[in-house]
């Protein structure tokens, strides 16, 4: 699977609150959404959602009561009901990749805090097809979703491991190159090796959430991209360190899609 283009154009931007520093100190953010053309997706498909890094809460507003919801918790039913249908495109025929990183505290006055998102996956599982994913450094999870039973309905957790879901072969490996002694954290070797065994069979597909870097101020690991350039994997879908511009190709060929903040939906050519 190739990116052929992805528009600088946006589909929408959706509001939402960001965390600040201190009690009272959230703002309005804006969650770009943007539109990829692939040469090619499975029959079954009409798109592929791509997203990571939803650290924030939907707007007071726009919650149905209570405490504003994760943005990752509100965003499939805007995405299913408004935004996949204005392309043309059936919620139950479109795949989600998660690349990590969806939990805020509830309060929204500081950044970083870690949580279960569960909640996040299963509202995505109700809206689509399927969805796959890999845990960021903040995110936990609970009885329902857990990396001891990586499979819970339609929903997918991977790492280091794969799945094929209507003809596409999808890997994953969570968390970050850090401390193992915190949570989904690898040392800088054994995270390589754990990429290295994750892709020793064929995939279109890997999802990361620590990634590669690339050029033009891309943030990311030099030794991941060197290992990437040497197996050479379609296309890497990555959070973790944002990017201004979200698509690069690296030497050996791969394309590095970084969703961080953002959402792409991968179509087909019409």
């Amino acid at each position: 699977m190739e990116i052929t283009s992805l528009s600088s154009e946006l589909i929408v931007e959706i509001p939402f609150l960001n965390a600040g520093r201190g009690q009272g100190g959230y703002y309005v953010d804006r969650l770009p959404v943007a539109k990829a053309v692939v040469d090619e997706l499975p029959d079954e498909l009409d798109a592929i959602v791509a997203t990571a890094d939803l650290q924030g809460r939907e707007r007071f507003e726009d919650s149905p009561g209570g405490s504003p919801r994760l943005l990752g918790e509100a965003l499939p039913q805007r995405l299913s009901g408004e935004i996949l249908p204005s392309l043309g495109c059936d919620a139950l025929k479109v795949g989600v990749v998660l690349a990590g990183d969806f939990y805020t505290v509830p309060a929204l006055d500081r950044r970083g805090g870690s949580g279960d998102v569960t909640n996040v996956w299963e509202a995505f599982g109700r809206e689509f097809r399927w969805v796959v994913g890999v845990a960021g450094n903040h995110d936990t999870f609970g009885e329902a979703l857990h990396p001891s039973r990586p499979t819970f309905g339609n929903c997918y957790y991977l790492d280091e491991r794969s799945v094929e879901l209507d003809g596409l072969s999808i890997a994953g490996l969570g968390g970050i190159i850090g401390n193992p002694r915190r949570p989904h954290r690898r040392t800088e070797e054994a995270y390589l090796e754990s990429l290295l065994n994750v892709l020793e069979d064929s995939t279109d597909i890997l999802a990361i959430h620590d990634g590669p870097s690339g050029d033009r101020g891309q943030r990311g690991s030099p030794r991941i991209t060197q290992l990437l350039n040497e197996l050479c994997p379609p296309l890497v879908i990555r959070g973790h360190a944002h990017w201004e511009t979200p698509l690069t190709r690296l030497e050996g060929g791969t394309q590095v899609l970084n969703v961080d903040c953002r959402v792409v939906v991968l179509t087909r050519s019409s």
